[in-house]
């Protein structure tokens, strides 16, 4: 048998191939997870073995290890089919293995949106028990960015124009598209101090060449959220991401404009967007009486 034509050969270079293409490091990391899983469980003589001849009951047993939720299960499906479907068009071949295994249904996790009167109460206790965790709620709401993959990251060369703006490139947020995101004054005012004292390359969290680690901002919110929950400042199902969903319904309620909403968040497709808004709830009185038909 031609080795370039095993699973484990074509794995290696589908992965390869995948983490030149321009991915996010987010994306590049749950690749590299599932690949890793894959070649354990093969084994050698798995991963001898030619693609084409790999069984759907393979597939499934692997994914059985991932059936902690539907969500899980589903993302682990998925990265796996990246894979697998890179690693067929390299032997032309169009592979239906991973496409017949199980798809699970996702229930929607609400990341229910702060109400106004809470907003100041909760950024006002982050900012008195985690400055860290604070400035990034600050700029989740402010710059509706995305905490864990885009905030976290962020350099003092990605602010630009006096501060006023951040600049991301497309491996650099989910979009994968360059990104220009307005920084509001109250966000650059709590920035700019932290910007004056580290060098261009410097992370502004952890004020090194070194960002913190991937479920840094993840696990200070888990510890300040029992606090946060204690003292009746949030809701179970409030989470630092919530900071984001206010501030595109905030938007739209203000501009009435999903589409202005939905290029604010670099969305992709309005239906994202639109399931950010499905927290909206009722509209008070005057909002339905401002939308109301006119003869």
């Amino acid at each position: 048998m031609n080795k370039d034509t095993s699973t484990g050969a074509l794995f290696s270079r589908a992965l390869d191939k995948k983490l030149t293409s321009g991915i996010s490091k987010q994306h590049q990391d749950s690749l590299r997870h599932v690949f890793n899983h894959f070649m354990r469980f093969l084994g050698p003589d798995g991963r001898e073995t030619p693609l084409k001849d790999l069984t759907t009951g393979q597939i499934e047993a692997f994914l059985q290890q991932y059936n902690t939720s539907a969500t899980h299960y589903m993302n682990k499906r998925r990265d796996l089919s990246v894979l697998f479907n890179t690693a067929g068009r390299m032997i032309d071949e169009y592979l239906m293995t991973v496409r017949k295994t199980e798809v699970r249904r996702i229930k929607a996790t609400l990341h229910l949106a702060y109400e106004r009167e809470q907003l100041q109460p909760v950024l006002g206790f982050l900012k008195a028990n985690h400055i860290n965790l604070y400035r990034c709620a600050l700029m989740t709401y402010g710059c509706l960015l995305r905490p864990h993959e885009e905030i976290r990251l962020l350099t003092k060369k990605h602010f630009k124009m006096n501060n006023t703006e951040i600049h991301l490139e497309g491996n650099e947020n989910k979009g994968g598209r360059v990104r220009v995101v307005f920084v509001p004054d109250y966000v650059r005012e709590e920035f700019e101090p932290v910007l004056n004292a580290i060098g261009r390359d410097d992370n502004i969290f952890s004020l090194a060449k070194e960002p913190f680690n991937d479920s840094y901002f993840s696990k200070q919110w888990s510890r300040e959220k029992k606090k946060l929950l204690s003292h009746g400042l949030i809701y179970p199902k409030q989470t630092l991401y919530s900071f984001r969903h206010t501030a595109a319904i905030d938007v739209f309620r203000r501009t009435k404009d999903v589409y202005m909403v939905q290029k604010i968040m670099g969305h992709a497709s309005v239906l994202v967007t639109l399931k950010y808004l499905r927290s909206l709830g009722e509209f008070n009185t005057e909002e339905l009486k401002a939308a109301a038909p006119v003869l």
